[in-house]
């Protein structure tokens, strides 16, 4: 079940990591990937977006390994090397939470950073927000956070039925690969990739609303740094609205837009990409920042 097809693994990739396992929300099983540095002196957990999956952050994963980062990529539940049960689903964005803070328990003793791409820019700020303490810096890649597309008025009114009965029927995302990017041999693996994800349940649906809910509430704020990766040409989120609420959660996010780019920047701009985070981590770390305990996570 773990193993990796090579038609999984981005353009140039040789080498798919170290892949474990850990118990998330309700004791669940959960496999998750490893690229470790050769002299560790930082750690980044890594949540991907809603049709992606943990392979795609692999290049940059790689670049920044030699730079002594380690990552932990995370596989939404119903997403990748998870995929086999309820693929598509998420419970609720408890489960989802619950299950991003049941492994940085399991490394409660190491200083962590996050950081999120597309639609699991959500999941991070939600996170974040919740749990502050636990994370020495955030960093979102072309987050979801405020899209420009969206399902049609159809899906949404099934969804919303379909609730009614358990909300396992699933709905078409509303991405298509030409979205992500132009660049032939990464439009090519984006088309063919057997882990990318096109339908999510009516449960995924009300878990991003319940997501959206919790960090675009009156007060929602942030005291780590906050470090913004934008697109100039991206299509599927909306950068100015973006942009504006991510500084309404840290007033002092540092943003940088790629000129020319697509969404999908960690593919087209990786090395750029992977050396924003690293300068972002290594700020963030500096010894003048104190550290709080990683409070344990719920058994909600």
């Amino acid at each position: 079940m773990n193993d990796t097809p090579v038609e999984a693994l981005p353009p140039g990739v040789t080498d798919a990591g170290r892949i474990d396992e850990y118990r998330g929300w309700k004791d669940r099983p959960l496999s998750y990937r490893m690229i470790r540095a050769d002299s560790p002196r930082f750690s980044l957990l890594y949540l991907h977006g809603i049709e992606s999956h943990n392979t795609w952050f692999l290049p940059a994963a790689q670049r920044l390994a030699r730079q002594g980062c380690t990552t932990y990529l995370l596989d939404r539940r119903g997403s990748g090397l998870n995929r086999e049960r309820d693929p598509g689903d998420a419970p609720s964005a408890t489960a989802l939470i619950e299950d991003v803070m049941c492994f940085r328990q399991q490394h409660a003793d190491a200083p962590m950073h996050l950081a999120a791409l597309s639609w699991g820019g959500k999941l991070a700020l939600a996170t974040a927000l919740q749990h502050p303490h636990a994370w020495q810096s955030l960093t979102l890649i072309t987050p979801g956070l405020c899209p420009a597309v969206d399902l049609s008025l159809w899906h949404k009114a099934a969804a919303a039925l379909n609730l009614i009965v358990g909300g396992r029927a699933t709905f078409p995302t509303p991405i298509c690969p030409e979205m992500f990017t132009t660049t032939p041999a990464y439009l090519d693996f984006i088309r063919h990739d057997p882990w990318r994800l096109k339908r999510v349940t009516a449960r995924f649906l009300r878990t991003t609303f319940t997501l959206d809910r919790r960090f675009t509430r009156r007060g929602a704020r942030l005291t780590i740094p906050v470090l913004l990766l934008l697109a100039e040409r991206d299509v599927i989120i909306d950068n100015a609205k973006v942009e504006a609420l991510v500084r309404c959660v840290q007033p002092e996010a540092n943003v940088i837009m790629f000129d020319n780019a697509d969404h999908a920047v960690i593919f087209d701009r990786v090395n750029d990409v992977a050396d924003h985070i690293l300068n972002h981590v290594r700020s963030a770390a500096s010894p003048k920042r104190s550290e709080a305990p990683v409070a344990a996570a719920s058994a909600a």
